[in-house]
Order: C-alpha cells, then sequence, then structure tokens
C-alpha cells in the first residue's frame, strides 16, 4: 500500500457562520431574523461559483438544522425516509444570507486556492448557537443539531415541567 506524505489537510477552506434566531412562543417555529456567512477559500477563482457553492450549502445547513428531524423506530431505521415524510429547504424557507470572502492563499496549492463549498455543517453550528442563546434565560440547554418546531416544543416542554436535568444556573429578571 503506497503512503501519502506531506501536509494533506492545509488546502481546505475555512468559514464563519452566524445567526440570530427568535423561536415564536405560539408557534415554537424558530425564525431566522439574520444570518451571515464568511468564506475564506484562498485565492478566488470564480467569485460567482465561490458564492453560489457557499449559498447551496448554507441552504442544505440550514434546512437540516431547523426542518429536518432525525428520528428513528425502535429498529434503527430512520422514520423520514422519502421526501414525503421530509422537508426540504426551498427558496421560500431560505433567509437573506448576507456574505462576505476573504482571500488567504494556500502555500500548499499552485494557484494558492483552497478546496470549498462544503460548509454545510457549518450552519448546523451556528444555528444551535443562536437556539441556546434564544432558550438560555429557561435554562433550556440545546445538545442537537435537529431543532425543528416540534422538537422546540417537546424540549420547551419537558423545560416548563421540570423534567430537564439542570445543566446551568440561569439568573433570572
Amino acid at each position: 500500500m503506497a503512503r501519502k506524505y506531506g501536509n494533506l489537510t492545509l488546502t481546505y477552506s475555512s468559514q464563519l457562520h452566524i445567526a440570530v434566531i427568535e423561536i415564536d412562543k405560539e408557534t415554537y417555529i424558530p425564525k431566522i431574523l439574520d444570518y451571515a456567512a464568511v468564506d475564506d477559500c484562498g485565492t478566488v477563482i470564480n467569485p460567482m461559483i465561490v458564492e453560489g457553492q457557499v449559498q447551496g450549502a448554507t441552504a442544505h445547513g440550514i434546512g437540516a438544522a431547523l426542518m429536518e428531524n432525525c428520528a428513528y423506530d425502535e429498529n434503527g431505521n430512520m422514520m423520514a425516509s422519502t421526501f414525503s415524510d421530509y422537508t426540504p429547504i426551498t427558496a421560500v424557507n431560505m433567509p437573506n444570507l448576507k456574505y462576505g470572502n476573504i482571500e488567504t492563499p494556500s502555500p500548499h496549492s499552485y494557484s494558492g486556492a483552497k478546496g470549498m463549498g462544503e460548509g454545510g455543517g457549518a450552519p448546523l453550528h451556528a444555528i444551535s448557537a443562536a437556539l441556546q442563546d434564544a432558550l438560555f434565560r429557561e435554562g433550556i440547554v440545546i445538545d442537537d443539531s435537529h431543532n425543528n418546531a416540534s422538537t422546540l416544543y417537546e424540549l420547551i416542554q419537558k423545560g416548563r415541567r421540570g423534567e430537564l436535568r439542570p445543566n446551568v444556573t440561569v439568573e433570572r429578571k
């Protein structure tokens, strides 16, 4: 078996995603009030393609974070197995995305470009953090990356019934 040598990991892009979210107190539907993504894929060869890749990956990540439900039955089968059972994100559900980029050329590629377009996981973290911020005063800790209205409803109800183990001390004002 041939072995690869050298630095094989420093040509990936980096991204920063920030979300501001509110949760409707009656419907429990989370609403993205503001969303920004900044990308650094090194030397940008085609700016329109780069922005489109970031927009698409961000859409998939937002859909996963706020619309998907990774529920399984007792046999380990995913319950949402078709688009009849699954709500994918569409242009109607996608918030306006503020986009920016910086260029830090990679010293490990000929052109200074880095791989990019795989930032679909960043929204999971950004949205989980924003939901945590929205629910912090209620003593609720977000410990899952998929939080649609149903799961938020269940989590908030458990918190109100005192069924959640207190993980943080919250000073209520």
